[in-house]
């Protein structure tokens, strides 16, 4: 190994900050200290702090695999064995140990570089790699592998192990999305803590003893967690693997870009892995207010869609045998001008996304309601009522009773679910799960959190406001999509979908929704949308609603545009073009601005910038 200090990887200075954020917070809040010296420099930490962290703060390099500031400390792999002087019976000693499992005690003096300590790590892993199998050539993790990381700057450079390595069948589906590959694994527990402490659902676990000891689903089930993912990105020896991205690229050829999950309302953090012009992967990004590091299995592996064949990658028209044919862009946006040029603005509607971005809502509302002049133009599916939440996600887990209405959150909410029950596995916090709005409102107290559905009747929201106002509790309306309150702030509202698709408008225009489906009454959806006589609709796919169309315009997906996205809290935040919109198709802004240009209400946009710059200022 070379004297000079290890350059650390992301993850392991995320996992550092965290453990310091963790100290300084519980330090503010009036957490006695204790002082101990760590390589020689003077530190003070909250009483309960582990030597690691501690080690953490000092900035000194502790190689550890088991250890994970999320998860409770097990000690499973030894790795981040230092020497470490405190009194014991009377007398003061060192002693090689694991400092994730030592908590900090005043005067403590801890050593992390002697020889004594690089031996015994360069033991540990030469013990872990014994029945490792050399299949790094192979692996996904290979690249991004800690194993890799720790054996170069702590391993030994030859192995004495000459017998048989252990053997299992590799690759083992245990999920839908996850691979096992029992050889690697070095029973470190992360996974199998993280079913049980994060996902709450215990779907992983450690499965004999001894040297057979290995993990998996109990008695031989499927992983069917919602959280699976997760376990694929914190393991840190390639035992699990995505079924996704398997041999899809090495992690060096892989490129990420920042951005925000579009599969549901919570706003996860994410990092979009692409290739070759191609999707591969998503990553968990870290947001202490939102997902902290985790993503649910929908907001994981859900956006394959990216690279569908099925895509709609050229305009359609639909020609005199009813028939939907391809055809140029000029062709399609000049036919939907003279449409929108021929009726009257009382007689066109139309119906924006919550799934677009806000500043491709923002043009459809400039479109219809500014350069056309119509009124009806709206939304929402469902007709909820536009409450913001009254506590962030994050505060939820300080909450002491949590009612939930109708819901399944682990499915409906994922990112809330985790901090529902992190509010009750570690802070006792009570959660009840109502049937009807009645049976919540009874168990309503003072300081409780209820949170309900964007399906229910106006009725029920209105009790369940006034209970809420009377009994001093939260109300937290849970919106479903990415950026449902984006669409609101847009001004993509005015106008009632009841009203939209009444049948009595002959030009509807519709962004990247599929009301046929989604609306709260489908068969009068489609009524409406077969009855208009010129229909617009721009999507991803040829939905049931594009199906009836008179024009369709294939648009980008998140990962093929810039934009911002507003979460369930009303949290702005941006999503970032990873890859190039697939065929002809184009950004949903690009597509209005070129509208609205034909219309003779130019701008000069050349980014989503541009666009919300002037939506900011128009907010005043």
């Amino acid at each position: 190994m070379a004297d000079e200090k290890r350059e650390q990887t992301p993850q392991e200075k995320a996992d550092a900050a965290k453990a310091v954020a963790d100290q300084d917070k519980a330090a503010a809040a009036g957490v006695e200290l204790v002082n101990l010296v760590v390589d020689g420099a003077p530190v003070a930490v909250p009483k309960g702090t582990l030597v690691i962290e501690a080690a953490f703060r000092a900035g000194s390099d502790v190689p550890y695999f088991c250890y994970h500031p999320r998860l409770t400390s097990v000690g499973a792999c030894r790795m981040c064995l230092a020497s470490v002087e405190l009194e014991m019976f009377g007398q003061r000693r060192a002693s090689i140990m694991a400092t994730c499992t030592i908590p900090c005690s005043e005067g403590m003096v801890v050593k992390t570089q002697t020889p004594e300590v690089k031996k015994a790590q360069n033991g540990i892993l030469e013990l872990l790699l014994a029945n490792h199998p050399l299949d790094c050539p192979i692996c996904d993790r290979g690249g991004e592998c800690p194993l890799q990381n720790m054996t170069i700057s702590y391993g030994p450079p030859t192995s004495r192990y000459t017998e048989e390595k252990r053997h299992y069948p590799k690759a083992k589906p245990i999920s839908d999305y996850v691979v096992l590959d029992r050889e690697r694994c070095i029973t470190c527990m992360r996974c199998t803590r993280f079913a049980d402490e994060i996902a709450g659902d215990g779907k992983l676990d450690l499965i004999n003893r001894g040297a057979q000891t290995e993990i998996g689903p109990f008695m031989g089930a499927s992983f069917d967690s919602n959280f699976s993912g997760n376990t694929i990105e914190i393991c840190p020896v390639g035992a699990l693997t995505s079924r996704q991205f398997r041999f899809k690229g090495r992690p060096w050829e892989v490129k990420s870009v920042d951005s925000v999950c579009s599969k549901c309302g919570n706003g996860c953090n994410i990092a979009v892995g692409h290739r070759l012009g191609e999707l591969v992967r998503i990553n968990a990004r870290t947001n202490e207010e939102i997902n902290e590091e985790w993503t649910c299995d929908r907001g994981k592996f859900g956006h394959a869609y990216v690279n569908s064949e099925e895509r709609l990658t050229t305009p359609l028209i639909r020609d005199m045998d009813g028939k939907l044919q391809p055809a140029s862009w000029d062709a399609a946006l000049t036919k939907i001008v003279e449409a929108l040029k021929h009726y009257k603005p009382e007689q066109i509607g139309g119906i924006g996304s919550t799934r677009a971005t806000l500043e491709d809502n923002y043009l459809f509302a400039k479109l219809l309601k500014g350069a056309i002049g119509t009124a009806h133009v709206g939304h929402q599916m469902h007709p909820y009522p536009l409450i913001p939440m009254q506590t962030s996600i994050a505060e939820l887990e300080s909450a002491k009773k949590i009612i939930s209405v109708g819901m399944k959150l682990e499915d409906d909410q994922p990112i809330v679910y985790l901090r529902v029950h992190k509010a009750r596995s570690k802070k006792g916090a009570s959660w009840v799960q109502a049937a009807t709005v009645a049976e919540a409102i009874e168990s309503l107290s003072e300081g409780a959190v209820l949170l309900l559905p964007h399906t229910l009747s106006e009725a029920d929201y209105a009790a369940a406001q006034a209970a809420c106002a009377e009994k001093s509790a939260k109300l937290n309306i849970l919106l479903p999509d990415a950026n449902s309150w984006g669409a609101v702030k847009a001004g993509v509202t005015g106008g009632e979908l009841a009203q939209i698709l009444s049948g009595n408008l002959k030009m509807l225009y519709i962004l990247g929704s599929d009301p046929v489906v989604r609306y709260h009454d489908p068969a009068k959806a489609r009524e409406a949308v077969a009855k208009a006589e010129f229909v617009v609709v721009q999507e991803l796919f040829l939905t049931e609603t594009a199906k009836l169309a008179s024009v369709v315009l294939p648009a980008a997906s998140f990962a093929e545009k810039d934009g911002t996205f507003v979460n369930i809290e009303g949290r702005e935040q941006k999503i970032k073009q990873a890859i190039a919109p697939r065929g002809d198709s184009r950004p949903d802004w690009r597509i209005l601005a070129d509208l609205l240009a034909r219309l003779g209400k130019a701008q000069p946009y050349f980014s989503a910038r541009d666009i919300y710059r002037e939506w900011e200022k128009a907010q005043g």
